[in-house]
């Protein structure tokens, strides 16, 4: 079944993150928004850059940005550039008893839905782009942020929120 890699995930929010600002962060910066070690960091750049995803700019005001619009990069491309299967084969338990190999190779019914639930998870993330996660992640957001306002907006005492400039 799908697994997603702790990899994996911190590779999609970078991505994501260099998709938020618009413009190009440096290894530093995106360590710092992630909350992630400069090396860690440097690692799946690097990969993200082999793999297309993300350009890096050299010098003094170097850094990286994405490769494409994030309209256009999918959170397969994302996984693929580190090298993983998006949506890896499921692959059944075999019996010990029988060398290994699977005892049900004829009379299987669960390979066919193993199979359509990979083919399936494959469309999703090869159909799924990087402003669809943004546009996911901000409607999540704002539903926090109305429940649990901060900012100007603070909760009185039966749960509604009111800007702080109004009256006390």
């Amino acid at each position: 079944m799908l697994r997603i890699t702790k990899a994996e995930d911190q590779a999609v929010r970078l991505v994501m993150q260099l998709a938020v600002s618009g413009e190009q962060l440096t290894l530093g910066q995106l360590a710092q928004l992630e909350g992630l070690p400069e090396p860690t960091v440097a690692k799946l750049l690097g990969q993200l850059r082999r793999g297309g995803v993300v350009e890096a700019v050299r010098g003094r005001h170097g850094g990286y940005a994405l490769a494409a619009p994030a309209s256009e990069i999918t959170a397969a491309q994302v996984l693929r550039a580190l090298g993983n299967d998006p949506a890896p084969a499921h692959h059944c338990v075999s019996d010990p008893a029988s060398g290994g190999a699977c005892p049900r190779t004829a009379d299987c019914g669960l390979r066919a839905v193993w199979r359509h639930l990979q083919l399936q998870v494959a469309a999703l993330l090869d159909q799924t782009s990087v402003a669809d996660l943004l546009q996911v992640e901000r409607r999540v957001g704002g539903h926090l942020q109305q429940l649990w306002p901060t900012g100007p907006e603070q909760r009185d005492s039966h749960g509604a929120g009111r800007a702080l400039t109004e009256g006390a």
